[in-house]
C-alpha cells in the first residue's frame, strides 16, 4: 500500500476488495456497507443485522466510516431516515452519552457533568463532519474512550464537548452528509463512527464486493467525480494566485490577527520532484499580530486537507475573507487558527494528498483552495 492510502477512491476500492484498512485520519478501521433508513440498534442486534444484510445492495448509497476510539463496550448504531436534527450529548472529562432525535441512550451519564443539546435546521442545515479525540479514561489501566467531540454542519461548528486531549481523529467532508452514527459504549462512549451519504455518487449494484472488475469501475467513477483542485473557498475579490503542483507541502507560515479574527497572509514551502525545496511568494498583506509555523515531516507525515471559516470583517467593505484555518495531516491536526465563525469549508472530501495551493488575496487572504494528488 502506498502512503497515499488516505484517499477516498482507494479506500472504497480497498473495502470492495475485502481488505480492512488500518488507518483513516488516525482511525483504526473502516467498513463499507449499504444501510437502511430510520433505525437504531445495539449489541447483538446490530451484529445480527449485519450478518443478515450481507452484500445486499439498494440505492441508499450510504457508507459506514470508523469507528474511532477504544475496543470496549457493546456495539450500537443509529441511522436516521433523512438527516440528523437533534443531538443530546453529556460530557465531562470524557463523552458520557449520546442521544440522536429520540433514540436510545448510547453510553451513560455517570461520569458526565454537563449536558448540551444541538438542534440542526434540516434540510437547510445538515451534518458534514466530526472531529474528536480518544484516550485512556484516566490512566493506562482504564479503557480507551472518546474524550471529546465536535460536530460540523454546512453552516457552523458545534463543540468542543468534553476534554480535548488524546489522539485526534477527524472526518469532515463535502459533497454529502452524515445521516447516522455507530460505535461502542458502556458507561461511556468508547468509540464512534459515522454513516455518510455522499451526493457525488451512489452505490447501486448488487453483490458489489464480489467482482474485482466492478471495484475498479467504481474507483474510476469516484476519481472522475471528485475534483483535483477543490476550492477556492472564501471571497471572490482580490488577486488570484496559484502555487502549482509539487510532490509535497513541507512548511506553512501564516500571519493572523486575533483581534480582527482574520488571516492576513500565508506562504508555503514545497518539495520538488528532484528532492529540493522551494518557497513560493507570500499571499496576502503585511498585517497580523500572530505568526504560526507548521513543519511537516515529509518522510512519514503528509498533508491531507484544510478546513476553515470565511466571512466579512470590519474595514473591508463587507467582502468575505478567510477567518480561520485548520490543517490536517495523516498523523495530526494543526489548529484551528483564527475565529471559527462564518461559513465553514473543508477540502478533505477528496481523500488524497495536498500537493499545492491556490486562491486569491488583497490586504488579507481572501480565498484558498488545494491541488490534490490521487492514487
Amino acid at each position: 500500500m502506498s502512503r497515499h492510502y488516505d484517499n477516498w477512491g482507494k479506500l472504497v476500492g480497498a473495502v470492495l476488495r475485502k481488505e480492512q484498512f488500518r488507518k483513516l485520519a488516525m482511525s483504526e478501521s473502516m467498513d463499507l456497507s449499504i444501510i437502511s433508513d430510520g433505525s437504531y440498534s445495539s449489541g447483538e442486534e446490530e451484529q445480527s443485522k449485519s450478518r443478515s444484510r450481507g452484500n445486499q445492495a439498494n440505492c441508499d448509497g450510504a457508507i459506514s466510516v470508523g469507528p474511532w476510539g477504544g475496543p470496549g463496550g457493546k456495539k450500537w448504531s443509529f441511522k436516521s431516515k433523512d438527516g440528523i436534527t437533534k443531538i443530546v450529548i453529556t460530557h465531562g472529562t470524557a463523552v458520557g452519552s449520546l442521544i440522536f432525535h429520540s433514540s436510545h441512550v448510547f453510553g451513560g451519564p455517570r461520569y458526565a457533568s454537563k449536558t448540551d443539546k444541538i438542534y440542526i435546521e434540516y434540510p437547510s442545515e445538515y451534518l458534514t463532519g466530526i472531529t474528536g479525540t480518544y484516550d485512556w479514561f484516566s490512566n493506562p489501566s482504564t479503557p480507551k474512550v472518546i474524550k471529546s467531540l465536535c460536530f460540523y454542519t454546512n453552516t457552523t461548528k458545534y463543540g468542543i464537548f468534553g476534554s480535548d486531549t488524546g489522539t485526534p481523529f477527524s472526518f469532515p467532508m463535502e459533497g454529502g452528509q452524515i445521516i447516522g452514527f455507530h460505535g461502542r459504549s458502556g458507561s461511556l462512549i468508547d468509540a464512534i463512527g459515522v454513516y455518510v451519504k455522499p451526493n457525488i455518487f451512489s452505490i447501486c449494484k448488487p453483490n458489489l464486493v464480489s467482482e474485482y472488475a466492478q471495484s475498479e469501475e467504481l474507483i474510476d467513477v469516484i476519481k472522475d467525480a471528485v475534483p483535483r483542485d477543490p476550492g477556492p473557498w472564501g471571497g471572490s475579490n482580490g488577486k488570484q494566485w496559484d502555487d502549482g503542483v509539487f510532490t509535497a507541502v513541507k512548511q506553512i507560515d501564516f500571519h493572523y490577527d486575533k483581534s480582527m479574527n482574520v488571516i492576513h497572509s500565508i506562504q508555503f514551502k514545497y518539495r520538488r520532484r528532484d528532492g529540493t525545496s522551494v518557497w513560493m511568494p507570500k499571499h496576502g498583506g503585511d498585517g497580523g499580530d500572530t505568526m504560526e509555523k507548521i513543519n511537516i515531516d515529509y518522510d512519514d507525515e503528509f498533508l491531507v486537507g484544510v478546513a476553515g471559516f470565511y466571512g466579512p470583517v470590519e474595514n473591508n467593505d463587507g467582502l468575505d475573507v478567510v477567518r480561520s484555518l485548520t490543517f490536517y495531516t495523516n498523523k495530526r491536526k494543526y489548529g484551528p487558527f483564527g475565529n471559527e465563525n462564518g461559513t465553514y469549508f473543508t477540502s478533505i472530501s477528496s481523500r488524497g494528498e495536498v500537493v499545492g495551493f491556490h486562491g486569491s488575496n488583497g490586504t488579507y487572504l481572501n480565498a484558498i483552495g488545494v491541488h490534490v494528488e490521487y492514487v
